[in-house]
């Protein structure tokens, strides 16, 4: 019997891949966790056979998370099931070692498919993802400058180029405005900005948005 995780902050989003995953595998258990620390704690409990998490939940490091639940339980398949289909933080999540990324715009046949193809050992990506991925020669050839930002960085780089505030992403990632500052000041100097018009022509070549 399957044993699945489904880590998301929305209780509906939950509900509606656990009436997916019923009506495709019939006999299965099923837990659920609302954020990054109930979500490591089941893992640390349980061995599951996939955790489908989203990147973008209160008071949780994604990335960290990722990270450590790598180094508990490096065989853990890991599908990311997310609204942000950004190549850069797709990218950089399958680096990390996930298994999966789909979009949560897609249909629930693609779905049930990712899903079994995970549980079957083999990776899945949603389609316009393995497009970019496939026509990724050109970048291949020229340092992609994002690469040299920490995860976190990389993760405000992404706010600060759709316009947010330094306010506003200190209080979607939990964490204080001065670090915010810190971090911009560090992301400028690694990618040779000095504003955020640049910054986001920058992402726009490379894909981050």
């Amino acid at each position: 019997m399957y044993r699945i995780l489904l880590v998301d902050d929305h209780s509906i989003v939950r509900s509606g891949i656990r009436l997916l995953l019923k009506e495709q595998y019939g006999t299965i258990q099923i837990d659920e966790a609302k954020n990054g620390s109930s979500a490591f704690g089941k893992i640390m409990d349980t061995t599951y056979h996939l955790v489908i998490m989203d990147i973008n939940m209160p008071n949780t490091d994604t990335f960290s998370l990722l990270q450590n639940i790598r180094a508990m339980a490096p065989d853990l398949p890991i599908m990311i099931f997310t609204i942000m289909t950004e190549y850069a933080f797709a990218k950089r999540y399958l680096q990390l070692g996930v298994k999966g990324y789909i979009s949560k715009q897609a249909e629930d046949p693609e779905i049930r498919k990712a899903v079994h193809a995970i549980l079957c050992g083999k990776p899945c990506v949603c389609p316009d993802l393995l497009e970019k991925m496939q026509d990724d020669n050109h970048f291949r050839k020229e340092l992609d400058p994002f690469d040299a930002l920490s995860n976190r960085e990389l993760e405000i780089a992404f706010h600060l180029v759709r316009g947010k505030s330094v306010s506003h992403i200190a209080d979607t990632l939990n964490i204080h405005t001065s670090t915010v500052g810190t971090h911009k000041a560090r992301i400028f100097d690694k990618l040779k900005v000095d504003n955020i018009l640049v910054m986001k022509d920058l992402a726009t070549h490379y894909r981050l948005i």
